[in-house]
């Protein structure tokens, strides 16, 4: 992503932060303008990043990603905006027993996929299995699954090797829950360019340009017409967020992510700007080991990187009145949070050189960062990240891949990787998968202890319990600083006058483009 006029250099350090402060918009603006109102027959969607491929198994579960598989491919279970689950492709569902290890699902009858094949109890095994080990980012949700039975036609169960109470999440949404045609799988190779799902629209290749324009159309097969609220939707990539601004006021856009630097322009158009706890943008530790930068193996180095960063700097002069300075793995007033657990590691330059020298560092040591591209604003608090660290003596070189395809293929072989991790939609037990288990440590290193923390939290047998048992793995997970936290940040959308459905909230942060429909 493009955002050349917010960039940093090495050596700007909190002063450089600060001379930005006057570029990014608060969000207490009122609108002034009027913007064109919403097209009835079209929705115009920005996307900061294209699609890797358009095989749901291979890509991300969270927006922009999810744009161009919600579409065309329908999931098993649905999650509502007020964070229920409701009915999809399967009309039933449960763990059964108490150990949540076996999970039974009851499939929605006569249901057609847009190439005409029918869904059916041994197709969606079938997809499954693919999701399993197709090398998706998020393929390990499904890695604790052993074995799945066809009960029925229409009905399967799946066994699991431990317990996943998450298990109905993953089955509704991208990367895992997104059941692909059998004729989709017998056929792999298409599903890049192609769609293959049950979902309320199908690609048009005919109107789609990859890497730039997306085109869908309804899927004629699909049951229930009562969520096609469009003729067509667009999905256009726009890399830079002022070109995206642009477009809304020329009316070729009429949804997108927004960011706090055109925030403000964007209410004084007349478009809604909506905002909501989302997540903490954070350097993600891999190495944990030090087996590619020795330092990082000392958890004093950790703890001299946490101290060495003055975060409320870098919320005001990178976000505005949309962010904070934070410290701590978990939102605040969200699963997992102890009040107070925050501001342990307050700016002190000192006591971060300090402890640099204690851990045989006393001029620092020199390591690269990846940056994730599925977020606003990851390459610019990596550079603001790397000029804090100047200023204690370590020298950050900062990769920015390509695009999606080249992050997932290189990102483990970086020893950290700065991410704007959705801590707001990730409960603390896949937040702990993702970490400990899944795409966040691919170097395998564990802590015993908070091993035990997890398993004791997700096994817990109240809710009170469980609350309890989460709070004591985020403390442990802060005091390991596996993680730099750097700044808690609110999701911005921005919305076209008569587009409705966009109902962002806690329980909503990724408002699937279904749901949106123009006002009559």
């Amino acid at each position: 992503m493009t955002r050349s006029r917010l960039a940093l250099t090495v050596t700007a350090g909190a002063a450089g932060l600060a001379l930005l402060t006057t570029a990014c918009g608060g969000g207490s603006s009122t609108s002034s303008g009027t913007a064109k109102a919403q097209d009835p027959s079209v929705l115009t969607v920005a996307s900061a990043i294209a699609p890797n491929s358009l095989n749901p198994a291979l890509g991300g579960s969270a927006d922009p990603q999810q744009y161009f598989f919600e579409l065309a491919y329908d999931t098993l279970i649905r999650q509502a905006p007020n964070g229920t689950y409701t009915p999809a492709l399967a009309t039933k569902w449960g763990f059964v027993g108490s150990d949540s290890k076996t999970f039974d699902l009851t499939l929605r009858s006569g249901v057609k996929f847009n190439d005409g094949s029918a869904l059916t109890a041994d197709g969606v095994k079938k997809s499954l299995q693919y999701y399993a080990k197709a090398g998706g980012p998020l393929a390990a949700d499904l890695a604790p699954v052993g074995s799945i039975d066809v009960v029925s036609p229409l009905q399967l169960r799946i066994h699991l090797k431990t317990s996943d109470p998450l298990l109905p999440l993953y089955l509704s949404r991208p990367t895992t829950g997104e059941i692909i045609s059998p004729v989709g799988l017998a056929r792999t190779s298409e599903l890049g360019t192609t769609t293959h799902g049950a979902g309320p629209y199908v690609i048009d290749t005919a109107q789609t340009v990859s890497g730039q324009t997306y085109t869908y159309v309804p899927n004629p097969t699909y049951y229930d017409k009562s969520r096609v609220h469009w003729k067509k939707v667009v999905v256009k990539v726009i890399k830079d967020e002022n070109t995206t601004l642009s477009a809304f006021r020329s009316g070729e856009v009429d949804y997108a992510l927004g960011d706090s630097t055109t925030a403000k322009a964007a209410k004084s158009a007349g478009f809604q700007v909506l905002s909501s706890p989302y997540s903490i943008m954070q350097l993600i530790i891999q190495d944990r080991a030090g087996t590619m930068v020795k330092a990082l193996g000392d958890l004093r180095v950790r703890q001299a990187m946490r101290y060495g960063i003055n975060r409320d700097s870098i919320a005001k002069a990178l976000y505005g009145s949309y962010a904070k300075g934070w410290d701590y793995p978990v939102l605040a007033n969200t699963s997992g949070y102890t009040q107070g657990g925050e501001g342990k590691y307050p700016y002190d330059v000192a006591k971060a050189k300090k402890l640099l020298a204690a851990a045989g560092y006393p001029n620092g040591f020199s390591m690269s960062i990846t940056v994730n591209l599925t977020g606003v604003g990851e390459s610019q608090a990596a550079e603001a990240f790397a000029a804090e660290m100047a200023n204690i003596g370590i020298n950050v070189k900062i990769n920015v891949p390509a695009n999606v395809n080249e992050l997932f293929s290189t990102y483990a072989k970086f020893p950290a990787m700065m991410f704007d991790y959705g801590t707001g939609i990730a409960p603390p037990y896949a937040q702990g998968n993702d970490l400990l288990y899944s795409w966040g440590n691919p170097l395998k290193v564990s802590d015993k202890q908070l091993d035990t923390l997890y398993s004791q939290a997700a096994s817990s047998s109240t809710a009170q319990l469980q609350e309890q048992g989460w709070q004591k793995f985020e403390q442990r997970l802060s005091d390991l600083s596996w993680t730099i936290p750097m700044v808690s940040l609110e999701k911005i959308v921005y919305v076209r006058p008569g587009l409705k459905g966009v109902d962002l909230s806690a329980t909503n942060l990724t408002p699937d483009l279904t749901t949106l429909y123009a006002a009559k």
